[in-house]
């Protein structure tokens, strides 16, 4: 069974001035890391400094699950604001319901990864659920 380690952005950083100085395949060689990787990691060098910046520790920006829907959450956030403006007040459920009605294509999921989506999509927004009450 293959293990995947996980470095964090200044060690690949430290690697590269590593591959700078002795190359890809002696670094590999010293650090007991794939040539690939380090060669994947040289290439990917100039976001490293944005990550570092950005002080994130490991993970790219843009990783992580796409949203399918962009269009449908855009209105289910507008149905939110208008909703806010009336005084209604809402609920995760009530929420839940009206992405399933204006987005049909997810009414046959469960309703554990529809929870999941609701708690995505409130941290898209910048949301959390007491901002609706």
């Amino acid at each position: 069974m293959k293990f995947r380690n996980k470095y964090s952005i200044q060690f690949k950083s430290k690697c590269i001035e590593l591959v700078n100085i002795l190359g890809v395949y002696r670094t590999s060689v010293i650090l007991g890391i794939d040539k690939k990787c380090i060669k994947y990691w040289y290439f990917q060098r100039a976001n490293f400094h944005n990550i570092i910046k950005a002080n994130c520790c490991y993970r790219l920006p843009g990783a992580g699950k796409k949203v399918k829907y962009l269009k449908k959450e855009e209105e289910v956030m507008y149905f939110i604001i208008k909703c806010k403006e009336i005084g209604i007040i809402l609920n995760s459920n009530l929420i839940i319901e009206e992405y399933c009605r204006i987005c049909p294509d997810v009414k046959n999921n469960s309703y554990s990864s529809l929870r999941k989506w609701f708690y995505r999509f409130l941290k898209r927004f910048n949301y959390s659920i007491n901002d609706f009450k």
